[in-house]
C-alpha cells in the first residue's frame, strides 16, 4: 500500500488515517520499523509536527512501540483492537499521555487497595524483590519502564481478578511506548520513592495507604507539579550538574551554582524567611531586586515557606509601584537596594524589607513539606498591559506547573534534531527579567530537565557574557531579535557562539526575519501565551515557510475555542482572576473559558495564526473594523523602518514612523506603494516621523495610546 500525498484540509487526520491502515492492513508487520518523521514528512509532502502529532495518536492506541535511539516500531493490530473494544470513548478524543494517566489513577488505585488485601507473605517478597531490581536499573530508562510495567502487572495479578489483569494489560499496551516518549530520567527516583511508600503499605497490610501511595505516584512520577517535587527532583536527578552561571562583576568572573547548591539555597531561604517573618504563611512578599541567581532563590524560597510571592518591575516609577504594591497588599520586601537607591521616594514605604542576598548568611537548610493545596494563591504575577493599568493576576501551583509538559517536551525533540548524546545538557542565555511570566517559567522547565540557566542582567554586556557564559538557547522579545537579525545579516554570526536556538514570544514576528535567520542555521520556535495563561498557548517548532507566521500549534493539554474570531482557552493553566478585581476577572473569565482579547483564526492542522488584538481594533467612522498590527507589519517589511505603531486620529489612520531622517522620502514612498495594495478603508493618511525610538515597555511592546 502507497503512501499518498495529502493534498485535503484535514491534514493532520489524513496521515494519522493512512498510517493506521498501513498497520490494520498488515502492509506494515508487527516489529517493523518506521520511516523516520523526516522520510514519512518528505512522502506525505507535510510537516514534521504533522507527522508527529499521528504517530503521538497511534502510539496512545498501542500500535507504535517508540524505544529511546532507535525509532518506532509496529506493535501489531490486537493491542489497538483490544483497546478499541474496551475503551474507545477515552482515546478516540485527545491521545495525550494525560488522558492515559487520569484512567490509570481511576483504575490502579483500588487495584493495589485490593491486591495489598489479597497479597501472601510470599508474593510480598516477589514485589521485594522486583523493586530491588528496579533500583538497580536507575540508570537506564528502558529496563526501569519494562520493571515498572511488570511491578503494576503483578499488583494486578495479586488481585485474583481476571477483569483487573485485562484491565491493566489494555492499559500497559497503550501507556508503554508513551512511558518511553514521556518519562524522563528525573522521574526515576520520584517513581522509586512512591514503589517503596507503596511496598511498605503491603508490609504493613494497610490497604487504604497503599491505594494513597500509588495515586500519588501516578500524580508524581511523570510530570513534576509542584514547587515542592522541583527542589526535591533537583536534589536526587542531578545534583552535580550546574543550575545557574552568572558574570560576577565583583570578581571579573563566571560564577556557578550546581543544583545541589541552588536546591541547599532555596532551603536556606526558607529557614530565613521563616525567622524573619514568624507569621510568613499567606504573607504577601514583593520581589524588588534585579534579575538573576537570588531572585531565582527568593521566588521558589516564598512559595515553599507558604507566602505568596509578587514579582515586580525595578523599572516602574515609585508611583507605579506603590500602587501595585497596595493593591497586591504586599506588606514586606525582599530587595537588593538598587530600587531605592534610583527613587529616594521609596523611603516612603512603611513596609518590612528584607536583604534578598541574607539567606546566603544562613547554615541550617530547612526541612520542606509538600503544598497542602495546588490551588491556592503563591503567585500574583501583574500584566505588562500596554493600554492602561496592570492587573494582578493570581497563580496557583497547579496553573504555574500545568504547561510543563509542553514547555520541556522540546528538549528531548531539539537533542535528537542536533543529533546531541541523551545526557547533554542544555545552556540559556536569560535576558528577559524574572517578574515577566515567560522568564520565571522558563526558570522552572529549564530546572525540571535538568539544564542550565546563563543570567545576563544587563544587555550592554550582552556579547560578553554570552562569550563568557557558552549558550545554546535564548528567550527574545521582538527589539532584541531585530537587533541580533541585524548583527547576523552584517556577518557578526561567530559572535554568537553555539547559540543556536531563539524562542520568540510577547509580539508576532516578521516571518522574512525568521526566514533569514533559520537560512543561518538557527532554529526557530514561536510561542504563544499570555500572564493569565502562565505563557501556555502555542508552540510552532516548524521550520518551512508556510507555518512562520503562526504563533503555534495548540497545547494538547488545553482547549480551544473562536468567538466572534477572539481566541479563548481552558484548562489548568487558566489563571485564578486578577487579584481583588471581580470585574476584571468576570470580563475575560466566563464558565473556566479564559477570553484572550486576542483575534486569531486556526488552521486545519491546529496552528494558530493571531490577526490583531480585539482591543486595539480602529473603528472608523464609516464602521469599518481596521486591525493596526496587520498595517504595522506591512510597513516593517521596508528596511529604512525601524519602528512603527499605527493608530486613529480624528477618524483617520495614522502611522508613527521611527527612522532616520535622511530616508524619510524613501519610507514615504513605501507607504504610498502600500497603500495601492489596500482597499480605500484601510489607507494610511497621515504619517509622523521621529529619529527617536518609539515607547516601549519593559518587554520590548510598544506601548499605545
Amino acid at each position: 500500500m502507497a503512501i499518498q500525498k495529502v493534498v485535503k484540509s484535514s491534514v493532520s487526520q489524513q496521515v494519522f488515517d493512512q498510517l493506521r491502515q498501513q498497520i490494520l492492513s498488515g502492509s506494515w508487520k508487527p516489529g517493523d520499523k518506521l520511516p523516520s518523521e523526516n522520510e514519512l514528512a518528505a512522502q506525505f509532502g507535510v510537516s514534521r509536527v504533522t507527522v508527529r502529532n499521528a504517530l503521538q495518536k497511534l502510539s496512545g492506541l498501542g500500535l507504535l512501540e517508540t524505544r529511546f535511539g532507535e525509532g518506532s516500531f509496529i506493535r501489531g493490530p490486537e493491542a489497538g483492537a483490544a483497546l478499541n473494544q474496551l475503551v474507545p470513548m477515552l482515546y478516540l478524543g485527545r491521545e495525550t499521555l494525560k488522558d492515559i494517566l487520569t484512567f490509570r489513577r481511576m483504575v490502579e488505585g483500588p487495584i493495589c487497595e485490593i491486591a495489598c488485601r489479597r497479597a501472601t507473605d510470599g508474593e510480598i517478597a516477589q514485589l521485594r524483590e522486583l523493586l530491588d531490581q528496579m533500583e538497580r536499573s536507575e540508570a537506564d530508562l528502558a529496563a526501569f519502564a519494562r520493571l515498572d510495567s511488570r511491578f503494576h502487572c503483578m499488583l494486578a495479578r495479586l488481585t485474583r481478578s481476571n477483569m483487573m489483569q485485562q484491565i491493566y494489560q489494555i492499559i500497559d499496551d497503550a501507556i508503554q511506548s508513551s512511558y518511553r516518549q514521556n518519562a524522563r530520567r528525573q522521574s526515576v527516583p520520584v517513581a522509586l520513592h512512591w514503589y517503596r511508600e507503596i511496598l511498605a503499605a503491603f508490609e504493613a497490610r494497610d490497604s487504604a495507604r497503599a491505594r494513597e501511595a500509588m495515586e500519588q505516584s501516578l500524580d508524581q512520577t511523570f510530570w513534576i507539579s509542584t514547587v515542592y517535587q522541583n527542589v526535591i527532583n533537583m536534589e536526587s536527578a542531578w545534583p552535580q550538574r550546574v543550575a545557574v552561571r552568572w558574570y560576577d562583576e565583583e570578581a571579573g568572573g563566571v560564577r556557578e551554582v550546581t543544583y545541589r547548591d541552588y536546591a541547599a539555597d532555596i532551603r536556606r531561604m526558607v529557614g530565613y524567611l521563616r525567622r524573619s517573618l514568624p507569621d510568613v504563611q499567606g504573607r504577601h512578599i514583593g520581589l524588588l531586586a534585579r534579575s538573576g541567581y537570588a531572585y531565582g532563590v527568593a521566588i521558589f524560597g516564598c512559595i515553599l515557606a507558604g507566602a505568596v510571592a509578587v514579582p515586580l518591575n525595578i523599572e516602574k516609577s515609585w508611583a507605579q509601584l506603590s500602587d501595585e504594591l497596595a493593591r497586591a497588599d504586599v506588606d514586606c520586601l525582599l530587595a537588593d537596594g538598587v530600587y531605592s537607591d534610583r527613587e529616594p521616594a521609596f523611603a516612603d514605604y512603611k513596609g518590612t524589607v528584607l536583604d534578598i542576598h541574607a539567606f546566603a548568611g544562613c547554615t541550617e537548610l530547612a526541612e520542606l513539606t509538600e503544598c497542602p493545596d495546588q490551588d491556592a494563591l503563591a503567585l500574583i504575577v501583574f500584566t505588562s498591559d500596554t493600554t492602561g493599568r496592570s492587573k494582578g493576576v493570581m497563580l496557583s501551583q497547579r496553573n504555574l506547573f500545568a504547561p510543563m509538559r509542553l514547555f520541556t517536551e522540546p528538549f528531548e525533540t531539539v537533542r535528537h534534531q542536533f543529533g546531541l548524546p541523551e545526557d547533554y545538557q542544555f545552556a540559556a542565555f536569560s535576558v528577559l527579567p524574572l517578574f515577566h511570566i515567560a522568564a520565571l517559567t522558563s526558570l522552572i522547565s529549564w530546572s525540571i530537565s535538568g539544564n542550565a540557566v546563563h543570567f545576563c542582567t544587563d544587555l550592554r554586556r550582552f556579547y560578553r557574557d554570552l562569550a563568557a557564559m557558552p549558550s545554546d538557547a535564548m528567550a527574545v522579545v521582538p527589539t532584541l531579535l531585530k537587533s541580533i537579525h541585524h548583527d547576523v545579516m552584517k556577518g557578526k554570526r561567530a559572535r554568537l557562539g553555539k547559540l543556536r536556538l531563539f524562542t520568540c514570544g510577547a509580539a508576532m514576528y516578521d516571518p522574512q526575519m525568521l526566514a533569514d535567520l533559520i537560512a543561518q542555521g538557527f532554529t526557530i520556535i514561536q510561542t504563544y501565551g499570555l500572564t493569565e495563561t502562565v505563557g501556555d498557548g502555542g508552540w510552532n517548532s516548524a521550520q518551512d515557510a508556510a507555518h512562520l507566521s503562526s504563533v503555534g500549534l495548540r497545547d494538547p493539554d488545553m482547549e480551544y475555542r473562536l468567538e466572534d474570531g477572539e481566541l479563548c482557552m481552558k484548562g489548568d493553566a487558566v489563571m485564578l482572576g486578577y487579584y481583588k478585581d471581580p470585574e476584571g476577572t468576570a470580563a475575560v473569565l466566563r464558565d473556566g473559558w479564559f477570553h484572550t482579547g486576542d483575534l486569531a483564526r486556526i488552521d486545519a492542522d491546529g496552528y494558530i495564526y493571531l490577526t490583531g488584538r480585539k482591543n486595539n481594533l480602529m473603528i472608523l467612522p464609516s464602521g469599518e473594523n481596521v486591525s493596526p498590527e496587520e498595517l504595522e507589519t506591512l510597513l516593517s517589511r521596508n528596511p529604512a523602518v525601524r519602528e512603527v505603531l499605527v493608530e486613529q486620529k480624528d477618524g483617520k489612520i495614522c502611522a508613527r514612523i521611527s527612522c532616520r531622517e535622511a530616508v524619510r522620502d524613501e519610507v514615504r514612498a513605501f507607504v504610498t506603494q502600500t497603500n495601492r495594495s489596500l482597499p480605500l478603508y484601510k489607507r494610511i493618511t497621515s504619517v509622523e516621523f521621529t529619529d527617536q525610538p518609539l515607547p516601549r515597555n519593559a518587554l520590548g511592546k510598544m506601548v499605545r495610546g
